[in-house]
């Protein structure tokens, strides 16, 4: 049989948990609420050359099991993928390789972020052609590494999926020729920064193909 005292232990006990959880609800609300507002001033960076342009792409096939280690800075330190898998380079051609990272807003109002991913590559051959299907029809994460040595990873959360995997031979002598790749993607985040690009080298794959 339950003594008083037992029973008003019970019931503090009861309060305490009521009260533990209104605290955690109102912090998570704090959370959503500051996510919304800047915490520091946005300044420039001076005497620092810059140059445009992609000198790097790396394909990571997307899976919600591969996982993300952050620095206390917010950058991405180390990546981990699922059954051991590897990321793959993609030696494309030139000056072809562009990322867009761009906010967008539904008919809602609701508002998300596109990542676009852009080049071309130049071979015709069974290289390209036997991994035509998956860069057609697969779901990846990419990681851009710009000319200013600056580590993107893009479709981190939901992936990239092709909308073009298309070539072209050119009519003239002088005419570009190639396959144009486009991928893209919705996501919840900007595109996050990585430590350094030997974040990626680590995982890519080192296996060499011979013609």
């Amino acid at each position: 049989m339950q003594t008083p005292k037992n029973g008003e232990d019970k019931n503090r006990e009861q309060k305490k948990s009521k009260k533990e959880k209104r605290q955690k609800i109102n912090e998570s609300k704090k959370i959503k609420i500051m996510s919304c507002k800047l915490t520091s001033n946005i300044t420039k960076k001076t005497c620092v050359y810059s140059v445009a342009g992609i000198k790097s792409v790396y394909l990571i096939n997307h899976d919600s099991a591969n996982e993300y280690e952050f620095s206390a800075e917010g950058e991405i330190s180390a990546i981990t993928l699922a059954d051991s898998a590897k990321a793959y380079k993609v030696d494309f051609i030139d000056n072809t390789a562009s990322f867009s990272d761009e906010l967008a807003q539904n008919s809602n109002g609701g508002k998300y972020r596109t990542h676009t991913l852009n080049f071309t590559l130049s071979e015709y051959d069974y290289t390209i052609l036997n991994q035509g299907d998956a860069l057609s029809l697969g779901k990846f994460t990419a990681v851009v590494v710009d000319k200013s040595n600056r580590s993107v990873v893009l479709g981190r959360i939901n992936g990239l999926s092709s909308t073009a995997f298309n070539y072209a031979s050119g009519a003239a002598e002088a005419d570009a020729n190639g396959w144009t790749v486009t991928m893209a993607g919705t996501e919840m985040e900007i595109g996050r920064l990585l430590k350094g690009e030997d974040v990626v080298t680590a995982i890519v794959d080192k296996t060499v193909i011979t013609p």
